[in-house]
């Protein structure tokens, strides 16, 4: 099956080359961006059509609404981790970009990122309030039917994502795990126990399908308000593994506190390409071929990573402004210089791209849900 990724990026070819994406002139694509288009800078699929006076007005009419007025995003979870970084990393870029008074970040946490979400979500439809959100974990959530999600992930309105970083599973550097070998060892007898940010978060979903694939024995320790409290939980000795984006674990890693053991992907790790992915353990351990196509559709939605987006409703033309501000923020040379400091790496994707991926997933909930069936919240 043609993954998501690949999908969408043919998308953004095609919608570029006949001129229907926003902001896909030349040199558009962000630094690092897995999902551009490719090319030679001056390849038609490079080049944005001449804007015609509709477009033109359009655009004009966003950036006279947005000057001098004060933009909100919310952040479903606490302050400290992965989304509040990349919320707070691009708020003066955007501000820069769209010409608001101020942008204003709000951390809103709870019920695993539902409760900030949903604030998003049911926000006028003004285009002054967007969010970063938990989107592998949205859709999952909505695959497994929970109850009070009072949202529908195929009616965001995706800006955008500044971000391809892998998902990965990893131990302790001493404990008793060391390799997903370890883990299938943990068939039958005592539990793994798995520190996870909270129920309903992507890690917490990915890691229950893994488990359940695997057939893997685990505790789910999901009582954590962001990815710097469940760090903090792996390192006291709350659990033996947990699972969070390579940029978040790396400290750990670097520090000879923890080793990654898995990549949550079909493709290799790019500065640890010695680490198995989801692919390879699965064809280690010989599972059948609907059990391999599983995960690969895990491997899919993990790739939604920290997307932003607006809710239902909001004009077009200041979504099209929304989604090009967020794409020239991304360009932006001390923006990037910044996000390198932090440790991050850029990979962007479009608002269409966005949109395909979620589309894709859903289409294969029927054995997702048949794993993660109905979650309380």
């Amino acid at each position: 099956m043609k993954s998501s990724k690949h999908w969408g990026v043919a998308l953004a070819v095609w919608l570029c080359s006949a001129g229907v994406l926003v902001g896909c002139g030349q040199g558009s694509s962000p630094s690092g961006n897995s999902n551009s288009s490719g090319g030679n800078p001056g390849s038609p699929a490079n080049q944005a059509a001449p804007a015609s006076p509709t477009t033109s007005a359009a655009a004009n009419s966003a950036a006279d609404f947005y000057k001098g007025k004060t933009l909100s995003v919310i952040v479903p979870s606490g302050a400290g981790g992965a989304y509040d970084q990349w919320a707070r990393l691009l708020a003066p870029y955007l501000q820069k970009q769209l010409g608001v008074k101020a942008v204003d970040v709000v951390n809103v946490p709870g019920a695993g990122g539902l409760i900030g979400t949903r604030q998003i979500y049911s926000a006028a439809p003004d285009g002054l309030t967007i969010g970063i959100t938990n989107a592998g974990g949205d859709v999952f959530n909505q695959i497994a039917g929970t109850p009070g999600l009072a949202f529908d992930v195929t009616k965001f309105n995706w800006i955008g994502r500044p971000d391809d970083d892998t998902y990965v599973m990893s131990a302790r550097v001493g404990g008793e795990i060391q390799s997903f070998a370890d883990l299938l060892k943990h068939k039958s007898g005592s539990p793994v126990r798995v520190v996870d940010v909270g129920v309903g978060t992507a890690t917490y979903n990915a890691d229950r399908i893994i488990f359940s694939v695997f057939g893997i024995q685990a505790n789910l320790i999901a009582a954590y308000a962001s990815s710097e409290a469940s760090k903090a939980g792996f390192l006291r000795g709350d659990g033996d593994v947990t699972s969070l984006t390579e940029s978040a674990i790396k400290p750990l890693v670097d520090s000879g506190k923890a080793t990654i053991i898995l990549a949550e992907s079909t493709t290799p790790l790019k500065d640890q390409p010695q680490v198995p992915t989801l692919a390879q353990v699965a064809q280690q351990a010989h599972l059948n071929q609907d059990q391999q196509n599983l995960l690969t559709a895990l491997s899919n939605v993990m790739t939604l990573g920290h997307s932003f987006f607006a809710p239902p409703g909001v004009p077009a033309d200041r979504l099209a402004f929304l989604r090009q501000a967020f794409q020239q923020a991304l360009q932006d040379p001390t923006f990037q210089n910044r996000v390198k400091q932090a440790g991050l790496e850029i990979g962007y994707a479009s608002g269409d791209q966005l949109q395909q991926m979620v589309s894709q997933a859903m289409s294969e909930s029927g054995p997702l849900k048949a794993i993660l069936g109905s979650q309380s919240k």
